[in-house]
């Protein structure tokens, strides 16, 4: 009986590894500390996700994670994001990007630039099961 109850758990321990392995990675950057914990809690079950919030560090964390989506808080919508994701762009033309942004007038140029960088765009306050059904879309 214990050898059989080990078997078991050792097939349950392999399929786990295996859904980890095979969960797509999705990089959230966002300065907001608040908004990256509540994006990792609601998306945690279906994604391996990974946080970053210094924009120093996006670029590099890019490189070194090699995510299959990228989820960009545009927080300050400074002129250094816009740059960022033209930057990731870039170097990663086949990684999908989704901006999230606050509802409010930006210059018209400021607005086509993150809608031309981006794959999606969604205003805050974030409604999580569109967020996940995009990305889902996103990555099939």
């Amino acid at each position: 009986m214990s050898n059989q109850a080990g078997i078991i758990s050792q097939d349950k321990a392999q399929a786990a590894s295996r859904a980890t392995v095979s969960r797509k990675r999705v990089l959230v950057f966002s300065p907001d500390a608040d908004l990256a914990r509540f994006l990792l809690l609601n998306l945690e079950d279906q994604f391996q996700i990974v946080r970053e919030h210094r924009l120093e560090q996006f670029e590099q964390a890019v490189k070194e994670i090699l995510p299959d989506l990228i989820l960009i808080d545009l927080y300050t919508f400074s002129a250094d994001i816009i740059k960022q994701l033209d930057i990731v762009r870039r170097m990663a033309s086949t990684i999908p990007i989704i901006a999230l942004r606050a509802y409010m007038s930006l210059a018209p140029e400021m607005n086509k630039s993150i809608d031309d960088l981006t794959d999606a765009v969604f205003y805050k306050p974030v409604d999580v099961e569109l967020i996940t059904q995009a990305i889902e879309d996103l990555l099939k």
